[in-house]
């Protein structure tokens, strides 16, 4: 299993109580971590195949790297083991560029995606994990849609390529998709936790996928629950604002 976390804000902010939080409550997770974050426009990655604990320490490469990354959205996953998945499976989060776009994306699951063979493949090794193909599979649908309504916006895009995903590939998806301005989160299983910092002025959300949230009281923190594999849940933030939320 693996934990996510999504930061937005209106301005470029680092997210180091948060991060530093999600790192203590994500012991159960040993197989490797990242923080994706944008730059100038560009999506950049560090990430480590090395556990996030040292003994009782979270890895002080975590640690500094939620000190200085400061970004409108930052995206990080820390992973656990995954019932077959290949030990050399790249950690994640992943990045990609298109629709004139870099993103970042994040994602917990499983599905038989595995199979699906993309005209331009990120990793054409087959063994590569299921989250790789899903983004494959996330970036051909909405680039086709595009082609095929090109006055529509991304979020139509992706609306529809993710019903085309839980269709074709039944399974379980739960995901966050990042460009330089603009979060989608996407889950048909499992729960997704939603926080705006009252110090962040209503200029920030936070939201990860850590039961009970990131702060002492789960309650401060707003849930998106799906129970319905059949039908997905779409998020769409940015900045400080949930721009919409609703099922496909």
């Amino acid at each position: 299993m693996c934990e996510l976390f999504a930061s937005s804000t209106a301005q470029d902010a680092t997210a180091w109580e948060h991060l530093a939080r999600f790192a203590e409550k994500s012991r159960n997770n040993p197989n490797g971590w990242g923080i994706g974050f944008f730059r100038d426009g560009r999506a950049l990655i560090e990430k480590s195949s090395e556990s996030i604990h040292a003994g009782d320490q979270v890895h002080d490469g975590f640690l500094r790297l939620a000190r200085v990354v400061d970004s409108r959205l930052i995206i990080s996953q820390i992973c656990g083991p995954q019932e077959g998945q290949p030990k050399e499976s790249p950690v994640l989060p992943w990045s990609d560029q298109f629709l004139h776009h870099h993103w970042l994306f994040g994602f917990r699951g499983d599905s038989r995606i595995a199979h699906y063979q993309s005209p331009r493949p990120i990793m054409p090794d087959a063994r590569s994990a299921v989250a790789v193909r899903v983004l494959e599979f996330i970036r051909d649908g909405m680039e086709a849609e595009m082609q095929v309504w090109p006055d529509q916006n991304l979020y139509q895009a992706l609306a529809l390529t993710c019903k085309r995903l839980i269709t074709d590939y039944p399974g379980d998806y739960l995901f966050f998709l990042a460009n330089e301005t603009v979060l989608f989160a996407f889950l048909n299983h499992g729960e997704v936790l939603l926080y705006q910092p009252p110090q962040a002025l209503g200029q920030a959300l936070v939201l990860t996928t850590v039961a009970g949230g990131l702060t002492s009281d789960p309650d401060h923190w707003l849930a998106f629950a799906n129970a319905n594999r059949s039908r997905g849940q779409l998020l769409i933030i940015s900045g400080g604002d949930l721009l919409y939320q609703g099922h496909l």
